[in-house]
């Protein structure tokens, strides 16, 4: 995920009404970068726009949810996947969450609240990610200055001694 503030969410949705539902509940909740996709393929032609998040359903039709991750993970590693299914195996939710998903969620009367919570723990990771790298980067450049600054007093020591 690039950006944490206003991420591009695209949802990948076949029904016209869970869609309403499903998008109304994000805008109420301050989700309002949504572009939606009826089929997998649609969403693969819009690739270029950079999304953030995308959330699909396992078995849709065309394209699987699961082969579209795969495919779009090999090109945009940094993007998000939420599954919202109605499949509700935990064997299936449990193997696609090994090969990158950042969440499953059962499509139930909870599923808009579940759905919310697993963007804002993507967002959160997103977060975490960066502060981490960031982190990293400041102590290796403070460790390279570090040994500069020891190599040009031994430098300096050793040529005004000659």
């Amino acid at each position: 995920m690039q950006k944490t503030n206003n991420p591009l969410i695209f949802l990948i949705e076949e029904s016209l009404i869970y869609k309403d539902l499903i998008v109304g509940y994000l805008q109420s909740n301050k989700f309002q970068n949504i572009k939606v996709f009826k089929k997998g393929e649609e969403c693969l032609a819009e690739l270029h726009l950079n999304p953030d998040i995308i959330i699909l359903d396992y078995s849709s039709e065309g394209i699987s949810g699961l082969d579209l991750m795969k495919k779009v993970k090999l090109t945009h590693p940094s993007i998000d996947f939420i599954f919202l299914s109605a499949q509700n195996d935990v064997e299936i939710a449990i193997s696609i969450m090994k090969i990158g998903a950042s969440d499953y969620v059962v499509k139930n009367d909870k599923a808009p609240v579940r759905l919310v919570r697993a963007i804002e723990q993507a967002i959160s990771n997103t977060k975490k990610e960066k502060m981490n790298k960031g982190f990293t980067i400041g102590v290796f450049g403070f460790f390279v200055l570090l040994l500069l600054l020891i190599a040009g007093i031994i430098f300096i020591t050793l040529f005004f001694n000659l």
